[in-house]
This record gives C-alpha cells, structure tokens and sequence, in this order.
C-alpha cells in the first residue's frame, strides 16, 4: 500500500498524536543539542557563559564583545542585548509603537527604504536622525534580521539602554553568530566609536544549518 494511502487510513487522532509526539522528541534534543554547544560558542566569541539554573535551559553569555557590554539569555528574556557606552536619545522599533514622538526628538527619515521600512518606529534627536540619513545604505543593517531568520526574531528595538534583539520561540547558534555583530553594528550607527570606524553587519547570511537553541519553560 502507498504511503500516501496508509496515511490517509489512519485515524485523525492517532496521526495528530503522532506529530505531537515527534515535536516533543524533537524540541527534547534540541535542548539537549544546545546547552552542549552554548559554552563553547561563548568560547568563540569571547563571553563568559552562566549554567542554566534548571533543567532543559541553556544558560546565558555575557561580557564584552567589540568593546560593548553584551547579553545572550535565549532562556528567560529571549533576548540579545547590547547597551551603548552613553544614552544616546533614540527610538527605534521593528513595531509601529503608537506614543508621540518626544519633545527632544524627530522623526528618523534614512532615504533608504529598507531601514525605515523595518523600523516602523523611527524617532531620534536631529542629530543622530542626520547621522543616519547620511550613512551609506543604512539598510544593510538591517539585512541580518531579515530573510530566513526573520522567523526567529520578535522584535528589534534601539532605545538609549541600547539595541536589543528578542527572539520568537527558538534561536540558533548559527544566527547568535550573526546577530550578535549585527547589533553591535547598529550601536556603532547610533553612537560611534571615537578609536574606530563603524563597524560593518556581516556581509552575507551564514547557512542556517544548526538546530535552534532550546525554548524556555512554559
């Protein structure tokens, strides 16, 4: 008998048991799969990493990382964060965000589509809007959050704390690789470095091969 036939002689029920069942199977070795891989990805990029403190978590990284203060939490927060040096006055949203624009503030108009198109909240003072406006494409800092990995990614937010990433479910470790310089990419835009250029978002998307770190408890 067919595949497609025996498939279709099975009970609704037993088959949507049978999807249940093998999600929860997967879920498990991805945890298991991540928390082996997170210390030694904080090895690679320099951070020091915290065992989780229950069962079925990964842990968080945290230090610095070109000369930013950064935070991984895929567990609790869900969050990637990186703060500036100062508090640079700035609002930017993946999200319409529906307060008023701040009295000290203006609304961002970069002249690239792709920047203002993702940040559908775009509110800074003159001069960093300036800034913006007149960088080379802004809208490729943009690009590492967009694409395939767009489905594990919430929201993207830049206040004067810094820019923060918050991840939808599950994140791998092959996109931490690529967000984390992403943000930091961001917050150089915002507040430059006074000892070095801006730094650039990676050039091209790594393969988004790894399994996704492990969802947080319920």
């Amino acid at each position: 008998m067919p595949a497609g036939s025996l498939l279709s002689s099975l009970p609704f029920g037993l088959i949507m048991f049978g999807g249940t069942a093998f999600a929860i199977l997967r879920r498990r070795w991805n945890r298991k799969r991540a928390a082996q891989d997170f210390p030694s990805l904080g090895r690679e990029l320099g951070l020091e990493y915290t065992a989780p403190r229950y069962a079925g978590a990964v842990g968080t990284l945290a230090g610095k990382y070109s000369d930013r203060v950064v935070r991984i939490d895929p567990d609790d927060q869900r969050l990637l964060k990186v703060r500036f040096h100062g508090t640079p006055r700035v609002d930017l949203r993946s999200y319409e965000h529906t307060a008023a624009t701040p009295f000290d503030m203006i609304t961002i108009y970069s002249r690239d589509r792709d920047f203002d198109r993702f940040f559908r909240t775009r509110h800074a003072t003159e001069a960093i809007a300036e800034r913006i406006a007149g960088a080379d494409r802004p809208g490729r800092h943009v690009e590492p959050f967009q694409g395939g990995r767009a489905r594990q990614i919430q929201s993207v937010t830049i206040t004067s704390e810094g820019v923060v990433c918050r991840f939808d479910h599950n994140i791998s470790t092959a996109s931490l690789r690529a967000l984390l310089p992403a943000c930091v990419a961001l917050a150089d835009l915002i507040e430059p470095s006074e000892a070095a250029s801006v730094s650039e978002p990676p050039s091209a998307p790594p393969p988004l091969s790894e399994p996704p770190l492990g969802e947080s408890r319920a």
